[in-house]
C-alpha cells in the first residue's frame, strides 16, 4: 500500500509538473529574458546589439514596439537585435532607446534597454552662435575669455590681446598664463596686436575702439601671435585644483598650430568685432565676432562668437 501511495504521489507530480510547463493544447510556454545594454553613440546600420535569451529553444522573434520607431532590426530565426537606422542612435537626441521583443509561445514580453555613451563630436556648421570650423567640421564654444597682457612686467599694459573661445572654464595661471578646466575638449585661441602700447588697462585698443562709431559698423583687425586651436582634448598635464575644479594643460588632441613661433601677420587673419560692451569693474563684457586664419600647418579655421566673455589680466 505504501509504495502504490508513492507512485500515485510520483504520477501527480509528474502531471502538475506538465501541465505548468504546457499550455492547455500542449505547447511548452516560452520564458523571454530582458536585454539591456550600452552602447557608443553613432554606431553603424546593421552593428550588432545583442540577442533576446529564452529558457526554451524558441523562433519568428519579433519586435511588438520601439521608441524610436525604426531604430532597431530582429533575426526572426535567433533573436539577434541589430542597429536599424544608426541615425536615431544620438545621445543629443535619443540618450535611451527601448523595445518590447515576443516569440513563438512567448509568455512574456522582452524588455530592451539600450543606454547610450555621449562622445565627442562636432556639429553641422552655421547651427550656433558660437563656434568655429575647420572644414566641413564645426566644433561648438560656448565661453569666451579676453586675455590682457598687465603691467607687472615692464610697468605698461601690452599691445597685444587675445581671445580664447572654449568648452571649459579657463583660469589664470601664473607658470603657463592660462590652464584649462580638465573638461575642455576644445578651444581656439585668436591673438591681435597693435603698433602702440597703452599706459593702462582701459586704453588697451579693445577697450578704445568702438565699432559702432565706425563707419562701416565693425572693426576688423589682422591678427598676429601663436593663433590655434585644438579639438578632441583628453588628457592634460601639470594639473591642479581650483575650487572645485581641476585645471591644467592639455596634453593631447589635434593641435592645429603645434608650434611656438608666432606666425606674424597676414591679411587673411582677421577678427571682426561687429559689436561689444564691457565693465571693468566686473571685468565681463559681451562681443559679437567672427575671426579666421590660416594656421603654420596650412589648414584655415574660421569662427564666430556671439556671447559673453570674462576678462584675465595676470600674464
Amino acid at each position: 500500500m505504501r509504495f502504490f501511495f508513492k507512485t500515485i504521489c510520483l504520477a501527480v507530480f509528474v502531471l502538475i509538473l506538465s501541465v505548468s510547463c504546457n499550455s492547455d493544447d500542449g505547447t511548452v510556454v516560452v520564458n523571454l529574458q530582458d536585454l539591456a545594454v550600452t552602447l557608443d553613440e553613432n554606431p553603424l546600420n546593421g552593428d550588432v546589439v545583442g540577442t533576446v535569451q529564452s529558457d526554451v529553444t524558441t523562433t519568428n522573434f519579433s519586435i511588438t514596439s520601439q521608441s524610436p520607431s525604426g531604430a532597431l532590426a530582429i533575426n526572426t530565426n535567433t533573436g539577434e537585435l541589430t542597429i536599424a537606422d544608426a541615425m536615431l542612435f544620438d545621445f543629443e537626441t535619443n540618450p535611451s532607446i527601448t523595445a518590447n521583443v515576443t516569440a513563438d509561445n512567448a509568455a512574456n514580453l522582452a524588455i530592451i534597454t539600450i543606454d547610450l555613451n555621449d562622445l565627442f563630436e562636432s556639429s553641422v556648421p552655421g547651427n550656433t552662435s558660437t563656434e568655429f570650423v575647420i572644414g566641413s567640421d564645426a566644433y561648438v564654444t560656448p565661453k569666451a575669455y579676453l586675455l590682457v597682457d598687465d603691467a607687472s612686467v615692464d610697468g605698461e599694459y601690452d599691445r597685444e590681446f587675445s581671445f580664447v573661445f572654449t568648452d571649459g572654464d579657463i583660469v589664470e595661471d601664473a607658470t603657463n598664463e592660462i590652464a584649462f578646466e580638465t573638461s575642455t575638449t576644445v578651444f581656439t585661441k585668436v591673438t591681435c596686436n597693435l603698433v602702440f602700447t597703452s599706459p593702462n588697462l582701459v586704453d588697451t585698443p579693445f577697450f578704445v575702439w568702438d565699432p559702432q562709431a565706425n563707419p562701416n559698423g565693425f572693426v576688423s583687425i589682422i591678427m598676429s601671435g601663436n593663433n590655434f586651436s585644438r579639438f578632441g582634448v583628453a588628457n592634460f598635464t601639470n594639473t591642479f585644483s581650483a575650487g572645485s575644479q581641476t585645471f591644467g594643460q592639455p596634453a593631447d588632441g589635434t593641435l592645429l598650430n603645434h608650434t611656438a613661433q608666432p606666425q606674424g601677420s597676414a591679411p587673411n587673419n582677421l577678427l571682426t568685432i561687429n559689436a561689444r560692451t564691457f565693465d571693468l569693474n566686473t571685468m565681463t563684457g559681451t562681443i559679437d565676432c567672427s575671426y579666421s586664419y590660416v594656421d603654420d600647418n596650412g589648414v584655415a579655421v574660421t569662427g564666430v562668437f556671439v556671447g559673453n566673455y570674462e576678462i584675465l589680466t595676470a600674464f
